[in-house]
Protein backbone atom coordinates (compact mmCIF):
# COMPACT_ATOMS: atom_id res chain seq x y z
CA UNK A 1 0.00 0.00 0.00
CA UNK A 2 1.45 3.30 -1.22
CA UNK A 3 0.36 6.54 1.58
CA UNK A 4 0.52 9.48 -1.06
CA UNK A 5 -0.17 12.71 1.77
CA UNK A 6 -2.04 15.74 0.16
CA UNK A 7 -3.33 19.02 1.72
CA UNK A 8 -5.97 18.88 3.87
CA UNK A 9 -7.76 22.22 2.25
CA UNK A 10 -7.56 25.17 0.63
CA UNK A 11 -5.73 26.49 -2.51
CA UNK A 12 -3.01 23.28 -1.85
CA UNK A 13 -5.78 20.73 -1.72
CA UNK A 14 -7.93 22.23 -4.69
CA UNK A 15 -5.01 22.66 -7.20
CA UNK A 16 -3.67 19.49 -6.12
CA UNK A 17 -7.02 17.53 -7.33
CA UNK A 18 -7.26 19.32 -10.17
CA UNK A 19 -3.54 18.30 -11.24
CA UNK A 20 -4.69 14.64 -10.19
CA UNK A 21 -8.17 14.77 -12.08
CA UNK A 22 -6.46 16.38 -15.00
CA UNK A 23 -4.21 13.26 -15.37
CA UNK A 24 -7.37 10.59 -15.00
CA UNK A 25 -6.71 9.97 -11.07
CA UNK A 26 -9.42 11.10 -9.04
CA UNK A 27 -9.88 11.55 -5.19
CA UNK A 28 -12.67 9.58 -3.38
CA UNK A 29 -13.90 10.70 0.36
CA UNK A 30 -15.99 8.60 1.93
CA UNK A 31 -17.17 11.44 4.08
CA UNK A 32 -15.43 15.40 3.38
CA UNK A 33 -14.71 14.86 7.19
CA UNK A 34 -12.53 12.13 6.99
CA UNK A 35 -8.68 12.85 6.43
CA UNK A 36 -8.55 9.44 4.38
CA UNK A 37 -9.21 8.60 1.03
CA UNK A 38 -8.57 6.62 -2.35
CA UNK A 39 -6.81 7.25 -5.55
CA UNK A 40 -9.33 6.10 -8.63
CA UNK A 41 -7.00 5.14 -11.22
CA UNK A 42 -4.14 4.21 -8.77
CA UNK A 43 -4.84 0.95 -6.85
CA UNK A 44 -3.45 0.22 -3.75
CA UNK A 45 -3.18 3.69 -2.80
CA UNK A 46 -4.24 5.40 0.74
CA UNK A 47 -4.30 9.02 0.11
CA UNK A 48 -3.55 11.01 3.03
CA UNK A 49 -4.85 14.47 4.18
CA UNK A 50 -2.78 17.03 6.10
CA UNK A 51 -1.22 20.55 6.56
CA UNK A 52 1.30 20.87 4.07
CA UNK A 53 4.06 21.51 6.71
CA UNK A 54 2.89 18.27 8.52
CA UNK A 55 3.58 16.22 5.16
CA UNK A 56 7.20 17.42 5.05
CA UNK A 57 7.37 16.03 8.45
CA UNK A 58 5.94 12.89 8.04
CA UNK A 59 7.14 12.03 4.96
CA UNK A 60 10.79 12.76 6.85
CA UNK A 61 10.26 10.35 9.21
CA UNK A 62 9.03 7.76 7.03
CA UNK A 63 5.59 7.45 8.15
CA UNK A 64 4.18 9.08 4.59
CA UNK A 65 5.96 7.45 1.48
CA UNK A 66 5.50 9.99 -0.92
CA UNK A 67 3.84 13.88 -0.41
CA UNK A 68 2.58 17.37 -2.05
CA UNK A 69 3.60 20.49 -0.39
CA UNK A 70 5.38 23.47 -0.85
CA UNK A 71 9.13 23.83 -1.73
CA UNK A 72 8.97 26.67 0.62
CA UNK A 73 8.10 24.47 3.77
CA UNK A 74 10.29 21.65 2.30
CA UNK A 75 13.66 23.84 2.18
CA UNK A 76 12.59 25.38 5.55
CA UNK A 77 11.92 21.75 7.30
CA UNK A 78 14.41 19.88 5.21
CA UNK A 79 17.87 20.52 6.62
CA UNK A 80 20.40 17.78 6.49
CA UNK A 81 17.83 15.06 6.28
CA UNK A 82 18.96 12.55 3.60
CA UNK A 83 15.63 10.31 3.81
CA UNK A 84 13.97 13.36 2.16
CA UNK A 85 13.67 13.39 -1.14
CA UNK A 86 12.74 16.05 -3.81
CA UNK A 87 11.34 13.86 -6.54
CA UNK A 88 9.32 16.43 -8.80
CA UNK A 89 10.28 20.17 -7.68
CA UNK A 90 7.80 22.16 -9.82
CA UNK A 91 4.23 20.44 -9.87
CA UNK A 92 2.98 23.62 -11.90
CA UNK A 93 0.82 25.63 -9.20
CA UNK A 94 0.86 26.61 -6.00
CA UNK A 95 3.17 29.41 -6.45
CA UNK A 96 4.69 32.19 -4.27
CA UNK A 97 7.44 34.41 -3.18
CA UNK A 98 9.25 34.34 -0.12
CA UNK A 99 10.15 38.27 0.59
CA UNK A 100 11.08 40.70 2.94
CA UNK A 101 8.59 43.37 3.94
CA UNK A 102 9.29 46.45 5.63
CA UNK A 103 6.87 49.20 6.88
CA UNK A 104 6.19 51.88 3.14
CA UNK A 105 6.80 54.79 5.67
CA UNK A 106 10.55 53.76 5.57
CA UNK A 107 11.88 55.54 1.88
CA UNK A 108 15.42 54.64 2.58
CA UNK A 109 14.87 50.91 2.54
CA UNK A 110 14.80 48.90 -0.40
CA UNK A 111 17.30 46.78 -1.02
CA UNK A 112 19.10 43.67 0.98
CA UNK A 113 22.05 46.31 1.95
CA UNK A 114 19.54 48.77 3.25
CA UNK A 115 18.49 45.93 5.33
CA UNK A 116 21.87 44.91 6.39
CA UNK A 117 22.98 48.84 7.03
CA UNK A 118 19.62 49.20 8.86
CA UNK A 119 20.67 46.69 11.32
CA UNK A 120 23.96 47.91 12.24
CA UNK A 121 22.46 50.95 12.78
CA UNK A 122 20.45 49.33 15.26
CA UNK A 123 22.98 47.78 16.54
CA UNK A 124 24.41 50.66 17.50
CA UNK A 125 21.39 51.97 18.95
CA UNK A 126 21.24 49.75 21.56
CA UNK A 127 18.23 47.18 20.19
CA UNK A 128 18.25 44.06 17.14
CA UNK A 129 16.46 44.38 13.95
CA UNK A 130 13.49 41.85 14.36
CA UNK A 131 11.90 39.88 11.81
CA UNK A 132 8.70 37.98 12.14
CA UNK A 133 8.26 34.67 9.88
CA UNK A 134 7.74 31.24 9.89
CA UNK A 135 10.71 30.70 8.18
CA UNK A 136 13.04 30.59 10.80
CA UNK A 137 15.76 28.28 8.98
CA UNK A 138 15.07 30.10 5.55
CA UNK A 139 15.48 33.20 6.65
CA UNK A 140 18.25 33.21 9.17
CA UNK A 141 20.46 31.57 6.58
CA UNK A 142 19.91 34.01 3.69
CA UNK A 143 20.23 36.99 6.37
CA UNK A 144 23.89 35.39 6.87
CA UNK A 145 24.55 35.12 3.69
CA UNK A 146 23.72 38.37 2.63
CA UNK A 147 25.47 40.49 5.29
CA UNK A 148 22.52 40.98 7.10
CA UNK A 149 24.68 39.80 11.05
CA UNK A 150 22.66 41.54 13.45
CA UNK A 151 18.83 40.70 13.86
CA UNK A 152 16.43 38.75 16.37
CA UNK A 153 13.84 36.27 14.41
CA UNK A 154 10.10 36.89 16.30
CA UNK A 155 8.45 33.42 15.41
CA UNK A 156 4.61 33.91 13.56
CA UNK A 157 2.44 31.85 12.02
CA UNK A 158 0.07 33.97 11.49
CA UNK A 159 -0.99 37.34 10.35
CA UNK A 160 2.85 37.56 10.13
CA UNK A 161 2.11 41.04 7.78
CA UNK A 162 0.39 42.83 11.10
CA UNK A 163 3.62 42.30 13.20
CA UNK A 164 4.89 45.85 12.69
CA UNK A 165 1.51 47.40 13.14
CA UNK A 166 1.21 45.83 16.10
CA UNK A 167 4.27 46.23 17.26
CA UNK A 168 6.28 43.00 17.56
CA UNK A 169 7.97 43.35 14.84
CA UNK A 170 10.16 45.92 12.68
CA UNK A 171 9.89 44.32 9.30
CA UNK A 172 8.65 40.78 8.02
CA UNK A 173 9.84 37.69 6.28
CA UNK A 174 6.56 36.26 4.32
CA UNK A 175 5.15 33.93 1.32
CA UNK A 176 3.22 36.35 -0.78
CA UNK A 177 1.37 35.25 -4.56
CA UNK A 178 -0.38 38.63 -5.59
CA UNK A 179 1.58 41.27 -2.69
CA UNK A 180 -2.23 42.78 -1.87
CA UNK A 181 -1.83 41.40 1.83
CA UNK A 182 1.29 43.15 2.29
CA UNK A 183 -0.04 46.24 0.60
CA UNK A 184 -3.51 46.22 2.61
CA UNK A 185 -0.84 46.52 5.84
CA UNK A 186 0.91 49.09 4.46
CA UNK A 187 4.31 47.32 3.60
CA UNK A 188 6.14 46.94 0.90
CA UNK A 189 8.82 44.47 -0.50
CA UNK A 190 12.23 44.69 -0.63
CA UNK A 191 15.52 43.10 -2.15
CA UNK A 192 13.10 40.87 -4.50
CA UNK A 193 12.34 37.28 -3.61
CA UNK A 194 14.46 35.09 -1.13
CA UNK A 195 12.66 31.98 -2.27
CA UNK A 196 10.50 31.15 -5.42
CA UNK A 197 8.23 28.21 -4.33
CA UNK A 198 5.58 26.27 -5.98
CA UNK A 199 3.94 22.91 -5.17
CA UNK A 200 6.52 19.86 -5.30
CA UNK A 201 6.35 16.08 -4.58
CA UNK A 202 8.75 14.21 -2.23
CA UNK A 203 9.36 10.70 -1.31
CA UNK A 204 10.48 9.01 1.45
CA UNK A 205 13.68 7.34 0.77
CA UNK A 206 13.63 4.68 3.30
CA UNK A 207 10.01 3.40 2.53
CA UNK A 208 10.66 3.38 -1.35
CA UNK A 209 14.08 2.52 -1.04
CA UNK A 210 14.12 -1.94 -1.68
CA UNK A 211 9.97 -1.60 -1.91
CA UNK A 212 9.14 -2.62 -5.57
CA UNK A 213 5.12 -2.53 -5.22
CA UNK A 214 5.21 1.12 -3.93
CA UNK A 215 7.77 2.02 -6.53
CA UNK A 216 5.73 0.50 -9.08
CA UNK A 217 2.92 2.42 -7.78
CA UNK A 218 5.21 6.07 -7.73
CA UNK A 219 5.96 5.13 -11.25
CA UNK A 220 2.82 5.31 -12.71
CA UNK A 221 1.98 8.15 -10.63
CA UNK A 222 5.11 10.34 -12.19
CA UNK A 223 4.32 8.79 -15.77
CA UNK A 224 0.52 10.34 -15.48
CA UNK A 225 1.64 13.77 -14.33
CA UNK A 226 4.67 13.99 -16.30
CA UNK A 227 3.08 13.64 -19.65
CA UNK A 228 0.02 15.78 -18.31
CA UNK A 229 2.74 18.41 -17.54
CA UNK A 230 4.55 18.10 -21.20
CA UNK A 231 0.87 17.66 -22.89
CA UNK A 232 0.19 21.43 -21.96
CA UNK A 233 2.35 23.20 -24.34
CA UNK A 234 1.28 20.95 -27.73
CA UNK A 235 -1.79 21.24 -29.92
CA UNK A 236 -2.43 17.89 -32.15
CA UNK A 237 -3.45 19.50 -35.69
CA UNK A 238 -5.35 17.17 -38.49
CA UNK A 239 -5.84 18.19 -41.65
CA UNK A 240 -6.59 17.21 -44.89
CA UNK A 241 -3.91 17.79 -48.15
CA UNK A 242 -4.14 17.13 -51.82
CA UNK A 243 -0.87 15.73 -53.53
CA UNK A 244 0.19 13.20 -56.26
CA UNK A 245 1.73 11.07 -53.32
CA UNK A 246 2.78 10.69 -49.51
CA UNK A 247 6.20 11.33 -51.02
CA UNK A 248 5.08 14.85 -52.00
CA UNK A 249 2.76 15.25 -48.94
CA UNK A 250 5.20 15.00 -47.23
CA UNK A 251 8.39 16.99 -48.37
CA UNK A 252 6.04 19.98 -48.72
CA UNK A 253 4.66 19.81 -45.00
CA UNK A 254 8.32 19.19 -43.57
CA UNK A 255 9.72 22.09 -45.99
CA UNK A 256 9.55 23.60 -42.35
CA UNK A 257 10.99 21.60 -40.13
CA UNK A 258 9.98 23.62 -36.68
CA UNK A 259 6.30 23.01 -37.76
CA UNK A 260 6.32 19.53 -38.90
CA UNK A 261 5.58 17.98 -35.38
CA UNK A 262 7.55 16.13 -32.82
CA UNK A 263 9.10 13.29 -35.10
CA UNK A 264 7.61 14.27 -38.25
CA UNK A 265 3.90 14.13 -39.33
CA UNK A 266 1.93 10.95 -40.08
CA UNK A 267 0.30 10.71 -43.22
CA UNK A 268 -1.80 8.55 -44.51
CA UNK A 269 -4.31 8.30 -47.85
CA UNK A 270 -7.89 9.61 -47.56
CA UNK A 271 -10.43 6.79 -48.95
CA UNK A 272 -12.99 9.43 -50.69
CA UNK A 273 -16.50 9.35 -50.14
CA UNK A 274 -16.87 10.35 -54.24
CA UNK A 275 -16.41 8.10 -57.41
CA UNK A 276 -13.18 8.10 -58.95
CA UNK A 277 -15.24 9.97 -62.04
CA UNK A 278 -16.21 12.80 -59.70
CA UNK A 279 -13.01 12.51 -57.41
CA UNK A 280 -10.56 15.91 -58.29
CA UNK A 281 -6.84 14.77 -58.89
CA UNK A 282 -4.58 14.02 -57.61
CA UNK A 283 -5.60 12.73 -54.61
CA UNK A 284 -6.18 13.81 -50.72
CA UNK A 285 -4.03 12.73 -47.61
CA UNK A 286 -4.61 13.20 -44.27
CA UNK A 287 -1.70 15.14 -42.36
CA UNK A 288 -1.73 14.84 -38.45
CA UNK A 289 1.16 17.04 -36.49
CA UNK A 290 1.74 17.83 -33.35
CA UNK A 291 3.49 21.24 -32.93
CA UNK A 292 4.43 23.35 -29.94
CA UNK A 293 1.51 25.92 -28.66
CA UNK A 294 3.16 29.17 -29.61
CA UNK A 295 3.35 27.36 -33.04
CA UNK A 296 -0.14 26.48 -33.45
CA UNK A 297 -0.97 29.64 -36.19
CA UNK A 298 2.02 29.47 -37.70
CA UNK A 299 1.68 25.55 -38.78
CA UNK A 300 -2.40 26.18 -39.54
CA UNK A 301 -0.66 29.06 -42.01
CA UNK A 302 1.79 26.52 -43.27
CA UNK A 303 -1.03 23.88 -44.23
CA UNK A 304 -2.85 26.39 -45.37
CA UNK A 305 -0.26 27.67 -48.06
CA UNK A 306 -0.03 23.95 -49.02
CA UNK A 307 -3.32 23.53 -49.89
CA UNK A 308 -4.65 22.26 -46.76
CA UNK A 309 -8.59 21.35 -45.69
CA UNK A 310 -10.49 20.81 -42.79
CA UNK A 311 -7.77 21.60 -40.40
CA UNK A 312 -8.79 20.25 -36.97
CA UNK A 313 -7.30 20.97 -33.90
CA UNK A 314 -7.26 19.35 -30.06
CA UNK A 315 -4.80 20.26 -27.16
CA UNK A 316 -2.68 16.94 -26.50
CA UNK A 317 -3.98 15.20 -22.74
CA UNK A 318 -0.45 13.76 -22.49
CA UNK A 319 2.83 13.26 -24.19
CA UNK A 320 4.84 10.25 -23.02
CA UNK A 321 8.43 9.93 -23.79
CA UNK A 322 10.74 6.44 -23.74
CA UNK A 323 10.42 6.59 -20.06
CA UNK A 324 9.26 8.84 -17.17
CA UNK A 325 12.96 11.55 -16.51
CA UNK A 326 11.43 12.09 -12.88
CA UNK A 327 11.38 8.29 -12.35
CA UNK A 328 14.83 7.59 -13.64
CA UNK A 329 15.68 10.64 -11.28
CA UNK A 330 14.13 9.03 -8.06
CA UNK A 331 15.62 5.59 -8.84
CA UNK A 332 19.23 7.09 -9.00
CA UNK A 333 19.02 8.87 -5.83
CA UNK A 334 17.54 5.99 -4.11
CA UNK A 335 21.04 3.93 -5.41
Amino acid sequence: MLRFGIPSKGAGYDTTLALLESCGLRVTRANPRQYTATLRGLPDTEVLLHRPADIVEKVAEGSIDIGISGLDLIREQRHDDDNLLVIFDDLGFWRVELVFAVPQGWVDVGSWEDLADLAVEMQAAGRRLRIATKYMNTVRNFCYSHGINVFELVESHGATEAAPSLGYADIVADITETGSAIRENKLKIVGGPMLRSQAAMIGSRRSLRGDPEKLALVRQLLELIEARRRARLFYSLTANVPGESIEVVGRKVTARQELAGLQGPTISSVWSKFTAEDNANPPWYAVNVVVPQEELLPAIDHLRAIGAFSITTLQVQHVFRSQSEAYVRLLAALT
